[in-house]
């Protein structure tokens, strides 16, 4: 158990390493776009830059100046920052010194949750606008694929907890 410990925190804080500059890049550019501050410009053939900050040096570069654009690329980096967030959460909880725990199973819960519903709706958006669909297929597919087993992990760690309180009970 020694080693799934060491494991579980060294990806931890590989996923937290990786959540923060999306959650970051996300928030700033939500910023950027909502606020048209001085680090958003437009630029030739509709596309827009976002700057790094105080400074004119390009950060992102969008293709499209369109709501659906900005609204997907700011989208995108939150929710990746979520997901890998969460990701992170489930590590978290193999680190710790029990593993079936209520905060552990919710944590599950949240991760495919999140991982069955919101690529979901991006792609029926990409559906109806006929938008990168293939792109959003593969994307769905993956998330969903990792959603299932996160279900299965879930009801394996509820059945857990489940046996863990009864054996508690009996001490």
């Amino acid at each position: 158990m020694k080693q799934v410990r060491a494991v579980a925190t060294g990806l931890f804080y590989l996923t937290r390493i990786v959540a923060v500059p999306y959650l970051l890049s996300g928030a700033y550019a939500l910023i950027a776009i909502v606020f048209r501050t001085a680090s958003f410009d437009l630029v030739e053939h509709g596309r827009f830059v976002i700057f790094y900050l105080f400074t004119r040096e390009p950060f992102l570069i969008g293709d499209e100046n369109t709501t659906f654009y900005k609204t997907e690329l700011v989208a995108f980096l939150l929710l990746y920052g979520v997901f890998f967030w969460s990701l992170g959460n489930i590590f978290l909880t193999f680190r710790g010194r029990r593993i079936f725990t209520p905060k552990g199973v919710q944590r599950l819960k949240i991760f495919y949750w999140l991982n069955f519903t919101v690529p979901a709706l991006f792609l029926v958006v990409h559906l109806g606008i006929s938008y990168e669909v293939m792109l959003m297929i593969g994307l769905t597919m993956l998330h969903v694929t990792l959603g299932v087993f996160a279900y299965f992990m879930a009801a394996i760690f509820s059945q857990g907890l489940n046996l863990q309180d009864e054996q508690d009970l009996i001490f």
